[in-house]
C-alpha cells in the first residue's frame, strides 16, 4: 500500500481528536496541526505542529508530502463571535486550500462544514438535498457557507475536494449539545427535583454519533466518487426534544414534565449555583454550562429532514442509530470520567 500521509487540521478538538486515533490505528501516517500547544498525551508518532491557519504562518510546510488534508479546524457560536468566526472558518479555509493547490502531492481535500448552510429561514424543498441553494441565516451558518465557497473555487480549478455537512455530533467526550443538556438533568437532580420539565410543543432533533461521523469522514476520504460532491451525515433518525429529555431523564432515575412555558425548569442562577456545589464535589467543568437550559433542543429547523442518499450511494452504512442507547453510554462515560456527578 503507498504511504498515506494525513494532515488532520483541529486536531485538538472534539472531532479531531478521535479522527486521528483512528487513523493511526488504521495504519496512516498524521500530521496533526492546532492553534494550541500540543496536548499532553497526544500519540508521539503524531507530527504536531501549532499553527494558526487564518495567521501569517507559512502554510506551505504543512502541506508537504501530505496525500489527504481533513480540514476540521473551525469557530463555532458556542465560544466565538462573528468576527472570530468569519476569521477562522472562511479566512483559514481559504488559505489552506490555497496552500494545498499549489503543492501537487494532495489526492483528496476534505473539508469538514455543516448543515448550518441551509439556514432555517428559507423554505427549502424536503428531505434537504446537497444540491440545493444554501441561504445560511446565522453567523455560524453564514461563516461556514464561506469556508465552503473558498472550498469549491479551489475543487473547480483541479483540488479533489470533498464537503461533509454533519448535523449536532454527540458520544462519549462532547462538551455541548446532548452534554449540556444531560449536565442540565444532572444538575437538577443535584437540587433535588424527581422530574423533568420539558416545554409540551415537541420540537425534532437531529443528531450524529462520533463514531459514524469519524467512520463516515476517513470512508469518503478514500471513495473513488466522493471528489467534486457534498454530503448530509445525519442518523436518519430524528427523535423530538420530548424523547430525548425523556432519555436523559431515566438515565438520572427522574420522570417528565410537560410545561406550557417554554422557559419551565430550575431558573439559571440556581442552576449555576447548584453546579459550583458539585464542582466542589470534584465534578470537571469540561461540559458547556448554557445560560439557556436544554438550548439546544429549543431550535426549531423548517429544514430539519435531510436526505443522505448521497452518502448510502458510496456504501457507506451508519453504525449508530439507536439514540436511547448512544445517549445511555454516552452518560455513562460522563459520569465515569466524572465530567457529570
Amino acid at each position: 500500500m503507498d504511504s498515506r500521509i494525513a494532515l488532520v487540521t483541529g486536531a485538538t478538538g472534539y472531532l479531531g481528536s478521535h479522527l486521528v486515533g483512528v487513523l493511526l490505528d488504521q495504519g496512516w501516517e498524521v500530521r496533526a496541526t492546532g492553534r494550541r500547544p500540543r496536548p499532553d498525551g497526544m500519540a508521539a508518532e503524531i507530527d504536531y505542529r501549532s499553527v494558526d491557519l487564518a495567521g501569517d504562518d507559512d502554510l506551505a510546510p504543512l502541506l508537504d508530502r501530505v496525500t489527504h488534508v481533513f480540514h476540521l479546524a473551525g469557530a463555532s457560536s458556542s465560544f466565538s463571535d462573528d468576527d472570530e468566526m468569519q476569521r477562522t472558518n472562511v479566512v483559514g479555509t481559504g488559505r489552506l486550500v490555497a496552500a494545498a493547490s499549489g503543492g501537487g502531492s494532495v489526492e483528496r481535500f476534505v473539508h469538514m462544514s455543516s448543515t448550518s448552510v441551509y439556514g432555517e429561514e428559507e423554505q427549502l424543498p424536503l428531505p434537504v438535498r446537497e444540491d440545493v441553494e444554501p441561504h445560511p441565516s446565522r453567523g455560524y451558518g453564514k461563516a461556514k457557507w464561506g469556508a465552503e465557497e473558498a472550498v469549491w473555487e479551489a475543487g473547480g480549478s483541479g483540488l479533489p475536494v470533498v464537503v461533509l455537512r454533519p448535523v449536532s455530533v454527540y458520544g462519549p467526550g462532547a462538551v455541548k449539545l446532548v452534554a449540556s443538556a444531560a449536565l442540565d438533568v444532572a444538575i437538577e437532580r443535584r437540587a433535588g427535583l424527581d422530574r423533568v420539565a420539558i416545554a409540551r410543543e415537541p420540537i425534532e432533533q437531529r443528531l450524529l454519533h462520533i463514531d459514524d461521523l469519524v467512520a463516515a469522514t476517513v470512508h469518503l476520504a478514500g471513495h473513488d466518487g466522493a471528489a467534486g460532491r457534498a454530503f448530509n451525515l445525519t442518523s436518519g433518525v430524528y427523535p423530538t426534544s420530548l424523547e430525548v429529555a425523556e432519555i436523559l431523564a431515566g438515565e438520572f432515575g427522574m420522570g417528565l414534565e410537560l410545561a406550557d412555558a417554554a422557559d419551565c425548569g430550575l431558573p439559571e442562577d440556581e442552576r449555576a449555583a447548584t453546579r459550583e456545589r458539585m464542582l466542589a464535589d470534584g465534578m470537571t467543568d469540561d461540559i458547556l454550562f448554557t445560560s439557556q437550559r436544554f438550548r439546544f433542543m429549543a431550535k426549531a429547523n423548517r429544514n430539519n429532514r435531510l436526505d443522505i442518499s448521497a452518502l448510502e450511494s458510496t456504501g457507506f452504512r451508519l453504525g449508530h442509530t439507536d439514540t436511547r442507547a448512544g445517549i445511555s453510554a454516552a452518560v455513562a462515560w460522563y459520569r465515569q470520567h466524572r465530567w457529570i456527578l
